[in-house]
């Protein structure tokens, strides 16, 4: 095919292509492993010019090369107007010139005329059935490439062309890989959230309970549990409904959570029952923030109802553990917000 013609694939045909040449430059990366090939080249063929590139769009990318006259070397990019290697992809197969200033269809070639190009020899790189580029070695000068010379060459570009097509297996497998880790991480999280409300559950309390009481048996500090329970939930769900009873529940744990800190954690523990875990704190402040949560439920209408809380406080001694801060919390005081 001639420089300028047009290639005989369809618009979704190319956009395959182009698809598959982004995966194949991101996965080329940086590394010496193309260059050591390129040098390789060079030296065997005795050739000033090789190099490994791909063609997308509206550019050649050039991933790995030696002997390329600047500004190409230093931008590591030609327009298409100067790539000899697209003609290998409109092509789809080995572009193999003498001398292309005396060739009629590349004598006129912008990489001909501007960047020096004589002797030219490209193979294409191919990931699946896309073309997506072209090991080629280049001469200022006319050559008789010989079967040995054009054998190196497809070698190489068949070499290139199968540790790129693992590296991008690698690529997706690990991008599976990493979608599959994310999704266990959601439903871990979900495993431990209450869908309600959006507190966490029970079990997420119990692990949080059980790492801070082994935090404290390495560190004493203080700890302290709220336990609260939504007061005349049975009467909402008896005239309302358990629809219009959920939008309470959610609503109540949206107040309590605007009183915490980050580190607090706030667990749905029943039907209408909480938990706030309370890291770092004591008797006295536990007692204020369980006035205060009160507080934040009964100052205004929660989905339209009115709605209290009755609440009940403990503290972590060192000798009761996890199970004795719950044990303490459900066997103290109650207290109507």
């Amino acid at each position: 095919m001639p420089p300028g013609a047009t290639s005989p694939r369809g618009p979704l045909a190319e956009a395959e292509r182009r698809s598959a040449v982004q995966d194949a430059v991101r996965a080329a990366g940086e590394g010496e492993g193309l260059d050591r090939l390129v040098r390789l080249a060079a030296r065997v063929l005795r050739v000033p010019v090789a190099m490994v590139s791909f063609i997308t769009g509206d550019r050649e990318v050039i991933r790995a090369a030696v002997g390329l006259p600047e500004p190409w070397a230093s931008q590591r990019w030609t327009p298409l107007s100067h790539s000899l290697c697209a003609q290998v992809v409109d092509q789809e197969g080995p572009v193999v010139l003498f001398d292309a200033r005396t060739d009629p269809a590349y004598r006129a070639h912008a990489a001909v005329v501007e960047m020096g190009a004589g002797a030219y020899a490209g193979f294409p790189l191919r990931h699946g059935e896309h073309v997506l580029g072209a090991f080629c070695a280049a001469d200022v000068v006319p050559r008789r490439w010989s079967e040995d010379d054009l054998q190196l060459l497809e070698d190489l570009a068949a070499a290139v062309s199968v540790e790129l097509s693992l590296r991008v297996a690698l690529e997706e497998l690990e991008a599976v890989r990493s979608r599959e880790r994310e999704l266990a991480r959601r439903l871990r999280e979900g495993s431990r959230t209450d869908p309600v409300t959006g507190a966490a559950d029970r079990r997420a309390l119990d692990e949080r309970l059980a790492e801070e009481t082994a935090r404290l048996a390495r560190r004493p500090g203080e700890l302290a549990l709220v336990l609260l329970e939504v007061d005349g939930f049975a009467r909402v769900t008896g005239i309302a409904g358990r629809r219009t009873a959920d939008a309470v529940l959610a609503e109540v744990a949206a107040r309590l959570h605007v009183a915490l800190r980050r580190t607090d954690l706030l667990a749905r523990t029943g039907d209408h029952e909480f938990a706030v875990v309370l890291p770092g704190t004591g008797a006295r402040a536990a007692e204020e923030l369980a006035q205060r949560l009160g507080h934040l439920v009964a100052e205004e209408p929660v989905a339209g109802w009115d709605v209290t809380v009755t609440t009940a406080t403990a503290v972590h001694h060192p000798d009761r553990g996890a199970d004795g801060l719950l044990a303490d919390a459900a066997a103290a005081p109650r207290v109507q917000r």
